[in-house]
């Protein structure tokens, strides 16, 4: 276990490191000026250089408006993004000196590292990174017995739809006017793509046009966090649904590897450690997870989606869920041998029905995100 881990997961030692932080850096802030032209970004904790902040960060530096800006990026590993102007090391003093300068925050996550501070006149902008089926933020309680202290405050979180702005409502402990139903910027990339982008990334990854390619991205169980032993039997998959197919295999951003993957067949790739998880949905043809949020973005492609909670007793026992994701996802209620003869022999126009109601009830506003919430920052700090 990492320290951050180690403190994270010690109530004690959190405690600990919330209080005497927190109080230094807001000690700090008091001699730090707001810079009225700064925007500081940050993905996953500072590990990537993607989703959401990405699209936002790239519309601005082709946005007039913004030229004057400086936009900068926080990472773990700066020097492995060299391509990046602007960028600061996270956890260092030269971090927090810019989160307190900053005029906007634009993160998928929290940019606070588990403290409680912000600048003086700082914008907070909560791109989300998905829509969640299993409890989070304050309505997960053990993650609340640790990070609420210093969470949610953003002046602006963005939502998928009017349902998932009530979820958000309760997750965050946020107000009607903290949230805008915009989409994401991530996924408006899957409302404009073409074939030709497709066979692309397919090309990239090894992958022939005939391939019907399915993109698997199972969560995170509690009990694998930093890691996972996949208990998927892939030769059987390989075996059942015959050569037309192949699998794309992708674990959740905070599970590090999956330990038993055999990539030597050509049937299944590891693509865990792809960048962007959008041009993995753009490749694939079918998606299979369980109680992961990218559901509600891959259902804006009409493509077909299986769920597989082959774990669902086990799983709801550890962590709550706001709805039964089974009743909502084809295939949700199958087994394992069930599932795959239904995959190859599913209803295509009666897949699609169900997907459009699956997004008219998830996923209303979708394809012109990141113009949305462009505006929207402008809106709020660049007319003072």
């Amino acid at each position: 276990m990492d320290l951050v881990s180690f403190v994270k997961n010690n109530k004690l030692i959190y405690r600990i490191y919330y209080h005497t932080f927190s109080f230094a850096i807001n000690c700090l802030r008091r001699f730090v000026k707001t810079d009225d032209k700064l925007i500081l970004f940050l993905s996953y904790g500072g590990r990537y250089f993607n989703d959401s902040p990405r699209c936002i960060y790239e519309a601005m530096l082709e946005d007039s408006r913004f030229k004057d800006y400086k936009l900068v990026w926080a990472f773990k590993q700066v020097e492995k993004h060299a391509d990046v102007k602007n960028k600061v090391k996270i956890d260092t003093l030269d971090f927090y000196l810019t989160a307190l300068k900053a005029r906007c925050w634009v993160t998928n996550v929290m940019i606070e590292r588990g403290l409680n501070f912000r600048g003086k006149n700082t914008y907070y902008l909560h791109t989300t990174h998905t829509t969640l089926p299993k409890a989070s933020g304050i309505d997960d309680k053990k993650e609340n017995s640790l990070v609420v202290p210093c969470a949610y405050k953003y002046d602006c979180s963005c939502a998928q739809s009017e349902l998932e702005k009530k979820m958000q409502k309760s997750m965050f402990g946020l107000k009607d006017d903290q949230i805008i139903v915009s989409g994401y910027p991530k996924n408006d990339r899957l409302c404009t793509y073409d074939e030709t982008r497709r066979d692309e990334i397919r090309g990239s990854l090894g992958i022939t046009k005939d391939k019907i390619v399915i993109l698997y991205a199972p969560t995170y169980r509690d009990k694998n966090f930093g890691a996972m032993k996949c208990p998927i039997d892939f030769s059987k998959w390989e075996s059942m649904l015959g050569e037309k197919y192949v699998v794309l295999f992708r674990v959740h951003p905070v599970v590090s590897n999956a330990t038993n993957i055999d990539s030597s067949t050509g049937f299944i790739y590891d693509v865990s450690n792809y960048l962007d998880n959008v041009d993995l949905m753009i490749a694939s043809d079918i998606l299979i997870s369980d109680y992961s949020g990218i559901f509600f973005e891959y259902a804006v492609q009409d493509k077909p989606m299986f769920c597989f909670a082959y774990d669902y007793e086990e799983y709801v026992r550890n962590r709550s869920l706001y709805f039964d994701i089974r009743k909502e996802i084809p295939g949700g209620e199958l087994d394992e041998n069930t599932l795959l003869e239904y995959i190859k022999n599913y209803d295509k126009e009666d897949m699609i029905t169900k997907i459009n109601q699956f997004r008219q009830k998830y996923v209303t506003e979708y394809g012109h995100a990141t113009e949305i919430v462009v505006n929207t920052i402008y809106d709020k700090i660049g007319k003072d």
